[in-house]
Order: structure tokens, then sequence, then C-alpha cells
């Protein structure tokens, strides 16, 4: 039998006049995530919040649409990543934000990829599925993908 912590937290839903109540659970790992749940998972480790994850009936699902369904976080609390899925598939939540955003330590942008349904494709105004850039903030290179295919 699984065990984990399970707090029940009350959101309030911006732009609304109404409340949403959140289950919210802390693992230790994830084999202790119940099949079909939907609610927030947080993962501690070492005294640090590693992760936090939205579910929506056991799969991956962004809990707003500019809300990542994943983020990763460092020691030090800085977003490691972030992820955005509809229904357990990676997925840009809109035009000008892909689905997979990387990080530095130091919290600069390290890189970005798009994705449609799951598969690394281009993003629909033509900007390339994946994205680069050194730690000074000047491109590394940009890497193009149709369908989940690289494009040479």
């Amino acid at each position: 039998m699984a065990i984990y912590r399970c707090v029940e937290l009350i959101d309030l839903i911006p732009n609304a006049m109404s409340f949403r109540i959140v289950t919210t659970i802390e693992v230790d790992d994830e084999a202790q995530i119940p099949a079909n749940f939907t609610g927030r998972v947080r993962r501690s480790a070492g005294g640090s919040l590693v992760y936090v994850g939205w579910f929506h009936d056991g799969l991956l699902h962004n809990p707003g649409r500019l809300h990542p369904a994943y983020r990763r976080l460092r020691a030090n609390g800085n977003i490691k990543y972030d992820l955005h899925y509809s229904h357990g598939k990676l997925q840009d939540p809109a035009a000008t934000l892909p689905a997979v955003r990387g990080y530095y330590a130091g919290g600069a942008l390290h890189y970005e990829e798009r994705y449609t349904a799951g598969l690394r494709c281009d993003g629909a105004d033509g900007t390339a599925a994946l994205i680069k850039w050194r730690e000074d903030g000047t491109l590394r290179h940009e890497l193009r993908y149709r369908n989940g295919q690289r494009i040479r």
C-alpha cells in the first residue's frame, strides 16, 4: 500500500467568482502517485522541493493555459526546467510559448523545445523546434523538426 502525505488546498481561480479545491500530495517516490490521480504532486529531497507536477486523470496536464504541468527545481529553489503537457503529451501552450524551457543555474535561459501532440515540431510561427543559448545569451544553435523528425 502506497503511503503519501495528502493536503487539501483551496485555490482561487483568477478572473472568476468561484474557487476550487486542489488535492496536493507530497511523495517520496513516483510510485506513490495514485493511478488516475487529479491534483498537484510535490516531491522533496534533502529538505528542498525537487519538483511540482499537475495531473488530470493520471496524466500530466497544465493546470492553467500558461502554467506548466511539471516544474523541476534546483536545490536553491531556482527553476531547472518547465514542461507543458496536454493530456500526458508535451504541447506548446501558446504560439509564443514553447512546451519546454530549460535554465542555467544562474537563471538565464538555456534552451527551448517546441512540441505538438508529443512530437517535436517547429513552431507555428516558423520558430525552430530546438533552440539553445550560451549562458551569456548568445545563440548556440537551432535545430528544425517536423512531426518528430529532424529536418536537415
